[in-house]
């Protein structure tokens, strides 16, 4: 490849990931979380979930039919029933809705019962438009850095579309540092651990780089795809098939279409429709379900399955007879190998597709995609301070570091912090009330600690008590649990809790520990420049 090319090649992946350097840091930071966050860190942040195994059937039925003789009857012919397996919601979740609300709502409402799933005693119920219900459902800490990882808390179209373009990027930066590193071999190898830190930086960078190489691109492409999908592809693809009808499009490749009630009673049988649905799949999950036209001859009955054998979400479809009519994809039974790679997507871009070990793998491949990008920036910043004829000053170059740690710093330590306060919070405050802590608490931590950086201090200083926080936070989850919670790492009837609860308190441990392995020769070469911003 010509001399001319690769420069401008390694100058568009220098700027690329110069300009977007924080921000991807920052999706990726929490995608890797997000990984973990349904169902492994939701269960563990709820009580409800700790000793939870299949809900009977026969409960389930009789409740989806008991409370839909409550309801008007325009509210019975839609019915949603979320499963607690710790993907969607805590409780057991019955939703009756009319698409074309009531006297009170011109809007979609709803009808809505939920049920603690260890007594199926009736905790909450709602009735009101189906946004407010959605909007102001009970959160935790998964689920906030999960919606935060989705669109920043930007909402759309804003927050999904910078994703978007953030996966787009991730992918350009991932394809021309490939192409600009020729000596791809030799650099599969390379690691100088004693050698200089910026030597240190630049080795794990294209490490890193390499050896996740398509991690990094199916990544990149997924994402790209989830956040702009519905807010630009979808017009895109209503304007040159449906003439613009997003409408038509979204009834095309419904998989759940509307049946047609024919008012001629028959039972819904909903107990043998779930008794044979886990019996064809043993070992996946029934998610959710959703009832058309319940008690009606025409009755159509959907399941959303994941795990077991399929890579993807399943979709069974049963009549309301509880005759199996057939299995397919979230996207609906369409043929064709683009509907395949479709579904592929989403499971590819959290790796809930192959059990625990394939999840933990793909959330440490994230915090590897989320270091690329912040020690590409750190090479930069190096390779500019340095030399005899440097374009950054040293001073400026402390600045830097100082944004670097309090805007991605701060992020990782904000994010520690959720976790044992959502140990305080189930013990401590009322489940009602746990939704307007998680943000305040995020956002004015991570604000907090960046406006550290506006001030003259050591940045290694500054990196070192960002780290002893966090871990300092990590570390308080085992000790908060095991005092005021009876469900905990010691007595928990359930592995996931202890082996979270333990997971944390070596995290945290590890991260007191990195600490100590900051050089202390930088620190004080770094506390001189430090004492000549003060004096300037």
């Amino acid at each position: 490849m010509k001399s001319v090319t690769l420069k401008k090649l390694f100058l568009l992946h220098s700027w690329v990931g110069i300009v977007t350097a924080i921000l991807l840091f920052i999706v990726c930071f929490t995608g890797a979380l997000a990984v973990l966050s349904r169902p492994e860190l939701k269960i563990w942040a709820n009580p409800e979930l700790h000793q939870l195994s299949t809900l009977p059937s026969e409960k389930v039925t009789e409740l989806i039919n008991q409370y839909h003789q409550k309801v008007p009857e325009a509210f019975g012919e839609n019915i949603h029933v979320y499963l607690p397996t710790g993907h969607n919601t805590h409780l057991l979740t019955l939703l009756f809705e009319s698409h074309d609300g009531d006297e009170n709502y011109t809007e979609e409402a709803v009808y809505a019962y939920q049920f603690d799933p260890r007594n199926f005693e009736l905790v909450k119920e709602y009735y009101g438009t189906a946004a407010y219900f959605y909007e102001h459902r009970k959160t935790d800490a998964p689920s906030f850095i999960g919606h935060f990882h989705a669109d920043l808390h930007l909402g759309r179209p804003i927050g999904l579309i910078l994703n978007g373009f953030l996966g787009l990027t991730l992918l350009v930066s991932t394809i021309t540092g490939l192409f600009i590193h020729r000596q791809l071999i030799k650099e599969l190898f390379t690691f100088r651990r004693k050698k200089e830190f910026d030597v240190v930086v630049s080795d794990a960078h294209k490490i890193m780089g390499i050896w996740g190489s398509l991690f990094h691109g199916i990544i990149g492409l997924s994402g790209a795809f989830l956040g702009l999908a519905t807010i630009i592809l979808l017009p895109a693809a209503a304007f040159v098939s449906f003439g613009g009808d997003q409408e038509k499009l979204v009834e095309r490749f419904t998989a759940m279409p509307e049946p047609v009630i024919s008012h001629n009673y028959q039972v819904t049988d909903i107990n043998t429709i779930l008794i044979d649905a886990q019996a064809r799949y043993p070992k996946a999950k029934i998610v959710d379900l959703t009832i058309m036209a319940h008690n009606d001859v025409n009755a159509e009955v959907y399941l959303r399955l994941l795990g077991g054998d399929a890579v993807a979400s399943q979709l069974l479809q049963y009549h309301g007879n509880g005759e199996f009519s057939k299995s397919m994809s979230s996207l609906g039974d369409i043929p064709g190998p683009a509907i395949k790679v479709l579904t592929l997507l989403f499971p590819l871009h959290f790796g809930n597709f192959a059990g625990i070990f394939v999840k933990f793998i793909w959330a440490l491949l994230g915090l590897t995609t989320a270091l690329l990008p912040l020690s590409g920036m750190m090479m930069w910043l190096a390779k500019r301070s340095r030399g005899s004829n440097p374009t950054l000053s040293e001073l400026a170059y402390q600045r830097w570091n100082r944004a670097i740690i309090g805007s991605c710093g701060g992020l990782v330590l904000a994010t520690a912090i959720l976790f044992p306060a959502q140990v305080l919070l189930n013990n401590l405050v009322a489940v009602e009330l746990h939704n307007q802590y998680f943000g305040p608490l995020f956002f004015y931590s991570w604000l907090a600690w960046f406006l550290f950086a506006i001030f003259p201090i050591n940045y290694y200083r500054y990196l070192q008590v960002t780290l002893l926080v966090t871990g300092i936070s990590c570390i308080a989850v085992l000790p908060l649990n095991a005092v005021l919670s009876s469900s905990h790492a010691f007595i928990a009837d359930n592995l996931l809790v202890t082996v979270v609860d333990i997971s944390f308190f070596v995290i945290g441990l590890f991260t007191v520990y990195a600490t100590k392995c900051i050089n202390v020769k930088r620190v004080a070469l770094a506390q001189t420049s430090i004492n000549q911003e003060v004096t300037a």
